[in-house]
C-alpha cells in the first residue's frame, strides 16, 4: 500500500497541518511508502526525508500572494497545482494507492481532488472544518456572530453576507465553492471521510454523498503521560486560542467579571483590548509555544471553551483532560464531545453569560468538585489516549478498508 498525503502547507500553520504532518513519519516507519504533497513552503523540519517523499509546488497561499488579482484567480481553480499534482499521480497506480486530503482551500484548490478522481484513485478526506459543504468553512454567520441555519449553497446562502471580511469576499467564496462542487466533485463524488467528533459528523452528514463511509480517526495529542495536575490548587480559569469574537474570549471575560473569578488568556488576536475593557482584571499571556500552553493548563483550575463557532473538535479540551484539568464548555460547539457533563467538566448554554458565570462560581467555590472533575477527566482520557500511535493505527485500518 502506498499513501499520498495532501495539504496546502508544508509546515505546521494550524491544527489540520499539524495532524497531516504528525502522521507522516509514523506511517513510513510502519513500512508504507509515503508521499507528502503540499503547495506552500517551507517544509517542516521534522519530516524524515529519508523515509518520506516530499513534494512542494512552491506557490503562495491566498494571504501570502502579493497580487490580490492573482490570488483571486488561482484561488478559484488552480490549473498549475492540477498539472503538477497530475504529474505526481501518474507515477502511482490506483490499485495500491490511497490519496488522503487534509486541506486545499488556502492554495491547492479542489483542482487537485479532481485530478485524483479523474484517474480513479481511492481518496479520503479528513473533515477538519466545514469547507467541504460551506463557502466560509464554518456554517457560521461572521457578520452576526451566530450559527448559520441557512442551507449551504442555496439561493439564500448566495444572498446573505456572512463573511468575516466583506460582501465581495462572500461572493468570491461562493464562486469558489461552486467550482469545487461542480468541477472538483466535492463533496458529491467523494465516498470516504474521516471525522473527528460526533458533533461535526452530525452537521456534515446530511450534505455529503448518501452512500459515503465515515471513519473515526481521533486527532493525536502530543502529551506524555505523567502525574495528573490537581485542579483544586489553582483559582485561575484559562482560555486557550485565538482572541477573536467567534471564539468567545470577550464573552468569557464578561462572565469571569460577573462571577468575580480570575481569568487568563493564552493567545493573540483582535480582541485583546475588548477583553481588558470587559474585565480589566484579565491576564493576557500572549502567544505561547507548546510547552508554555501545557504549563499554563497545568496551573489552572479549569479550561474554559466558550467558542460560538461549531468547531469540529476543540482539541484544547482533550489536552486539558490528559493533564487532569476539567473544562467548562459551550453546548453549541463540538468541544462538548470532549467532556462527560457533570463528571469531567461542565456544559453551559451557548451565548448565556449568566449561565457561564454560574458554572465558574460553582467550580471556583468548590475545590473538591474541581479536583474530582480533573481526576475523572484524566482517568477517562488515559483509558483510551489519543496518541500518535493510536492515530496511525486507525489511519492504517481506514486506508486498508478503502483499498478493499
Amino acid at each position: 500500500m502506498r499513501i499520498i498525503v495532501v495539504n496546502d502547507h508544508g509546515s505546521v500553520t494550524g491544527g489540520a497541518a499539524q495532524v497531516a504532518i504528525a502522521s507522516l513519519n509514523a506511517l513510513a516507519e510502519s513500512g508504507f511508502e509515503v508521499t507528502f504533497v503540499s503547495s506552500v513552503g517551507p517544509i517542516d523540519k521534522g519530516i524524515n526525508n529519508q523515509r518520506v517523499r516530499v513534494i512542494n509546488f512552491g506557490f503562495d497561499d491566498l494571504m501570502g500572494n502579493p497580487s490580490r488579482i492573482n490570488a483571486a484567480f488561482h484561488g478559484l481553480w488552480d490549473f498549475r497545482c492540477a498539472r503538477k499534482f497530475g504529474a505526481v499521480l501518474d507515477e502511482y497506480s490506483p490499485e495500491d494507492t490511497v490519496v488522503h486530503f487534509h486541506t486545499w482551500v488556502k492554495s491547492l484548490t479542489s483542482s487537485v481532488i479532481f485530478e485524483a478522481l479523474k484517474r480513479g484513485f481511492k481518496i479520503v478526506v479528513t473533515l477538519h472544518d466545514y469547507f467541504s459543504i460551506c463557502p466560509n468553512g464554518g456554517l457560521f454567520n461572521y457578520a452576526d456572530n451566530e450559527h448559520c441555519l441557512i442551507k449551504p449553497m442555496s439561493v439564500r446562502c448566495a444572498l446573505v453576507n456572512c463573511d468575516s471580511r466583506s460582501r465581495a469576499e462572500k461572493t468570491w467564496r461562493f464562486a469558489r465553492h461552486l467550482a469545487q462542487y461542480e468541477m472538483g466533485g466535492v463533496p458529491k463524488r467523494i465516498d470516504n471521510f474521516i471525522t473527528v467528533s460526533d458533533y461535526s459528523e452530525r452537521l456534515l452528514k446530511p450534505y455529503l454523498h448518501p452512500n459515503a463511509r465515515f471513519f473515526r480517526v481521533r486527532n493525536p495529542i502530543d502529551i506524555v503521560k505523567s502525574a495528573p495536575s490537581n485542579a483544586s490548587h489553582s483559582n485561575i480559569f484559562l482560555f486557550v486560542g485565538r482572541l477573536s469574537p467567534e471564539k468567545g474570549a470577550t464573552f468569557f471575560a464578561r462572565a469571569a467579571k460577573q462571577a468575580n473569578v480570575r481569568a487568563a488568556f493564552v493567545g493573540q488576536g483582535v480582541e485583546s483590548e475588548a477583553i481588558l475593557k470587559a474585565n480589566p482584571e484579565s491576564v493576557l499571556l500572549g502567544w505561547n509555544d507548546r510547552s508554555g500552553v501545557v504549563s499554563h493548563m497545568r496551573a489552572s483550575r479549569a479550561l474554559v471553551f466558550p467558542s460560538i463557532l461549531h468547531e469540529t473538535q476543540g482539541l484544547a479540551v482533550v489536552e486539558a483532560a490528559a493533564l487532569g484539568i476539567p473544562a467548562i464548555v459551550s453546548d453549541g460547539c463540538a468541544a462538548q464531545d470532549g467532556i462527560i457533563a457533570n463528571v469531567t467538566g461542565l456544559l453551559f448554554k451557548s451565548g448565556d453569560v449568566e449561565d457561564l458565570a454560574r458554572k465558574l462560581v460553582l467550580l471556583n467555590d468548590n475545590s473538591d468538585l474541581a479536583r474530582q472533575f480533573g481526576k475523572a477527566a484524566y482517568e477517562n482520557y488515559w483509558k483510551a489516549p489519543s496518541t500518535i500511535d493510536t492515530h496511525v493505527q486507525d489511519l492504517i485500518k481506514c486506508y486498508q478498508e478503502i483499498l478493499k
